[in-house]
């Protein structure tokens, strides 16, 4: 049996004020996926053979290596966040958790970055 009141055994313990910006950057970065994901899916469709060279030749095009680099970044950046929301809600060891976000985090960055060399080295050599 606790002494202390119900209020006080709560306090401390309320938002820590970055729930609303998460849930907008996972909303924005998923509306921006299914555009994005929309132009890669009719981008494609309009290639006219799915050779190596034919898809490099669109990549190269600036327009698509640029909304293509867009992609690579929303991508990595909204599965960071749902990443994040799952290692926070199923580790409940802390210093798991801690581990988990940071290899996350940094995995998520490499990828980006892969992601945007690549792109550029194909818009480049073309």
């Amino acid at each position: 049996m606790s002494l202390r009141t119900p209020l006080g055994s709560v306090l401390g313990l309320g938002s820590a004020k970055e729930g609303t910006g998460h849930f907008w950057g996972q909303r924005l970065s998923g509306m921006a996926l299914a555009i994005l994901g929309s132009w890669f899916v009719y981008t494609l469709a309009l290639t006219p053979d799915f050779s190596h060279a034919a898809v490099l030749a669109e990549i190269a095009r600036p327009v698509n290596g640029v909304l293509l680099l867009l992609l690579s970044v929303t991508m990595a950046y909204h599965s960071s966040l749902g990443v994040q929301v799952v290692v926070e809600d199923y580790i409940h060891s802390h210093g798991l958790r801690l581990a988990s976000l940071i290899f996350s985090r940094f995995s998520h960055t490499l990828f980006a970055v892969a992601a945007i060399y690549a792109i550029i080295k194909i818009g480049l050599s073309a």
